[in-house]
């Protein structure tokens, strides 16, 4: 077992996720905090669901509205 230094703010944050998520220890909400992905479905845009590889017209497109 080890011990590590938080700020108080940072410990009632981790306080509050650890209610919100029902997690039974705070080694638990840190372990599924680093091992589950937390990213919303709304972030991949319209990539959601893209399982192969980009063709070059693709890339082109994309790339094309960057600039």
């Amino acid at each position: 077992m080890k011990t590590i230094a938080l700020k108080e703010k940072t410990f009632q944050i981790l306080a509050e996720l650890k209610k919100k998520e029902q997690a039974s220890s705070y080694d638990e909400l840190i372990t599924n905090i680093i091992i589950k992905p937390n990213i919303p479905d709304s972030m991949f845009g319209h990539l959601k669901g893209k399982g192969k590889p980009f063709s070059r017209k693709e890339r082109e497109e994309m790339w094309r509205d960057r600039v």
